[in-house]
């Protein structure tokens, strides 16, 4: 079996309106559809699912709100994303982080979105 890309990330919310917000307001995302139990965003070349437990849908064997982590890459300087941020008085949990990833220099903030769900947002040094 060849593995060509990931497609999406699904994240279970409890609150579809706040991920509504969070996602589309505060990271920009544009919405490619919503129900009243799921919202799919475009995010770069793969979409972020947010879902309710109350979706019906095939998920994970055990869903829970607020246990998922991911990275996205950032586009503006992460002292442009941390002002961004705090017009939106959204917390930063750690960093900026220094780190060494497979021999690629970056820094790295963290936040939470509203369901909890831990987001890494990573610049790459030059």
């Amino acid at each position: 079996m060849r593995v060509q890309d990931i497609d999406h990330i699904e994240l279970t919310v409890d609150d579809l309106e706040q991920a509504m917000r969070f996602y589309r307001e505060v990271l920009d995302l544009p919405i490619l559809s919503e129900s009243e139990t799921e919202m799919v965003f475009q995010l770069g070349k793969q979409k972020l699912i947010c879902r309710t437990l109350a979706d019906p849908s095939l998920s994970a064997l055990h869903p829970a709100v607020g246990s998922t982590t991911f990275s996205i890459l950032a586009k503006d300087s992460l002292a442009t994303i941390e002002k961004h941020l705090a017009n939106y008085f959204i917390d930063i949990v750690a960093g900026p982080v220094e780190s060494d990833f497979t021999n690629k220099k970056m820094t790295s903030l963290y936040i939470n979105d509203p369901a909890g769900n831990l987001i890494e947002i990573r610049e790459y040094h030059k």
